[in-house]
């Protein structure tokens, strides 16, 4: 990735998506156990949770909205895998996101600013 501890091009609303979509606790442990499987098909995670199919697509399609999980499809089956990656940016961003101001590192204002919209 080439990028130093300080730095991260996860913004803020991508930031916030995926942990959105990792807060509940149902899509939580499904990440874990796909996670934990390498790569899981549709129906795989299905047989994994006790919850109805199409809620399982759905909170699916918010992991990969999220980018938090990748799908790919092959034939009619589709396989989902952790993005590793993202995770990894995630962790790291967190501290950075949250240290105490630093003299030279910016504003506060500016991060205030942008949460009030």
């Amino acid at each position: 990735m080439g990028r130093d501890a300080t730095t991260s091009d996860l913004s803020d609303d991508d930031l916030i998506k995926a942990l959105k979509a990792l807060a509940d606790p149902t899509r939580f442990r499904m990440v874990q156990a796909i996670s934990a499987a390498g790569e899981l098909s549709c129906a795989q995670a299905t047989e994994l949770f006790d919850v109805s199919q199409p809620t399982i697509s759905h909170h699916l399609k918010v992991l990969v909205d999220a980018n938090v999980i990748v799908r790919r499809t092959q034939g009619k089956q589709a396989f989902t895998s952790v993005n590793h990656a993202l995770l990894g940016e995630i962790g790291a961003a967190l501290p950075v996101r949250f240290a105490p101001f630093v003299a030279g590192r910016g504003s506060l204002a500016a991060p205030l600013r942008r949460a009030r919209g």
